[in-house]
Parts: C-alpha cells; structure tokens; sequence
C-alpha cells in the first residue's frame, strides 16, 4: 500500500468489468489515468455459496447475479495484479467467503471488508491469519455506533488488528442519497477506541464534490465506484459507478481541498509577511 500522506483514493471497479478480463484490465489503466491510488475488485469462488450468506439464493435472482459478475477464474488475480504493478497502482480485491481470504493473500495490497460482513466477526478474524501488517478495510454500512463498538471489542481488539483496521463510514444505498450521507461522522473524534479512517461513497456519480467534503469532514481515505464505457448498463454497478471524466474530477477536487487545508498547524504564513509591519503592536 502506498505511504504518501495525502488522501488515498481508491478506485472501486467492483462488477464493472462485467467479468471480462480485457475490461477489468482496462479498469486498471482507467484507475490509473484518474489518478486513485488503488483499484479494487470483487470476486468470489463460489456464487452460490455466497449468496447462502448473504440469504438471496432464492431470492431475487442473486446466485446468477454474483455468479456472472464476481466468479471469475482465479488465474486472472495473478494477471490484474501484475497489471497493477506495471502501472504503479495497488490492487485490492474483496472477497466474501473466508477460503477466498487466503486465495487473495498473495496479491493484495490491502485487505476490504464490504458492510453487508462487517459484523461476522468469524470472516474478520479469518483475514487477521493473512494481514500481516497490511490494511484491513472495514466497511461500516447499516452499522450502529453499538455494533461497531462490539465489532472493535469482539473482532478487531482479541486478534491484535487494531493498527491495521481501517473503519470506512459508509451509506448502504445505491445510490446514497446526498442528504443522508451523514459525512459528520467523520469530524477527528475518537468513538472510545476506534475512530473512522475514511469513507466509501455511493453517492450520485454526478456529485463529484462528496468526497472533498468527506476529506474537509476529516476523511484519509476514499473509496468510490469505477466504470468505464463499456460497462453493461445491465451491470449492477453501472447506475452508481463514476464515469473516467467523473472520477477525474472527483480526484481532483480532493486534492484541491487537501492544498487548502493545508498542515492543520496555526501558524503565519508566507503570504501574510508583507502585512507583519502593519501590525498593532501590543
């Protein structure tokens, strides 16, 4: 995972390579070309069994679902991933059943925990066997302030994972409506012993300003959905999902904000020195 201390952009391709090798390695450049700092996927090895999971085998049609989208053979991380390296950004992936955790392992730059799991602490403390040191990105979506503060007790603090846990804010909606983004969560506070760490957006692609405004909220991580053109409008993803112009902008305007933030120190700065000999002196 990169070091730099600026706001780390993570460019979720999720489903949008429409499970086509040649798109996901696509997404990869597009990520690049936007400047995220990171690109992640989604993927499972088994479709139905994570549908079982997540209770939708049966309903509403999400075994075919997942099965088209995220079962993907497994051969193609070696591949995303080495793309990855060659273009200088990370690849991340997240995975929903705990055998995937380790099949990933070798690959990833960081681990994610998507919000529909954040509170199956056995899941969570299958991945802190594979961490080692490495970020583990936790979304917190549909969660209360009482069950992340049983998440941190029960799962992040017996496994020794509180310095690689990052909590992610998140609004479970596809879209996220704008008004209910609740981005003051994220003001530098501590919640007892945990503290947010970033935010993962779902908001409209058009609101190319929320995550400036999550990083203005105290956000040091971002994470916010990824298409490219030839994303299927079938695709689950599509509707939520930034275009490469978006995204560009998106980026942009954080680190925009980051510049007029500046270091959080008071202190003079250089474009005062010209008014210092006005100065009442006291």
């Amino acid at each position: 995972m990169s070091t730099a201390a600026m706001t780390y952009v993570i460019a979720e391709a999720g489903s949008c390579g429409d499970a086509q090798l040649p798109k996901m390695l696509s997404l990869i450049d597009d990520a690049k070309a936007v400047k995220a700092d990171a690109v992640k996927f989604q993927w499972t090895s088994d479709a139905r069994a994570m549908a079982l999971r997540r209770g939708r085998a049966k309903r509403d049609g999400y075994e075919s679902v997942y099965r088209h989208y995220l079962q993907w053979p497994y051969e193609w991380h070696d591949e995303l991933a080495s793309h990855c390296d060659s273009v200088g950004i990370d690849y991340l992936c997240t995975v929903y059943l705990a055998d995937d955790i380790k099949a990933v392992s070798e690959y990833v730059s960081a681990f994610k925990v998507a919000s529909f799991e954040a509170q199956d602490f056995d899941f969570i403390q299958a991945h802190a066997r594979e961490c080692c040191s490495r970020p583990l990105f936790i979304s917190t979506g549909m969660c209360s302030k009482r069950e992340i503060n049983r998440l941190w007790r029960e799962a992040v603090l017996p496994h020794g994972l509180e310095n690689c846990v990052k909590l992610l804010h998140c609004v479970s909606a596809y879209p996220a409506p704008f008004n209910e983004l609740n981005l003051r969560v994220l003001r530098p506070r501590r919640y007892g012993l945990w503290k947010f760490a970033g935010f993962s957006d779902h908001s409209l692609p058009a609101l190319t300003h929320t995550g400036a405004l999550a990083v203005i909220a105290g956000a040091e991580i971002i994470e916010a959905h990824l298409r490219n053109d030839d994303t299927s409008p079938d695709n689950p993803d599509h509707d939520h999902a930034m275009t490469t112009d978006q995204f560009l902008a998106y980026v942009a305007q954080i680190r925009m904000v980051e510049k007029a933030l500046g270091t959080g120190k008071k202190e003079r700065q250089t474009c005062e020195a010209a008014m210092t000999q006005y100065r009442v002196a006291p």
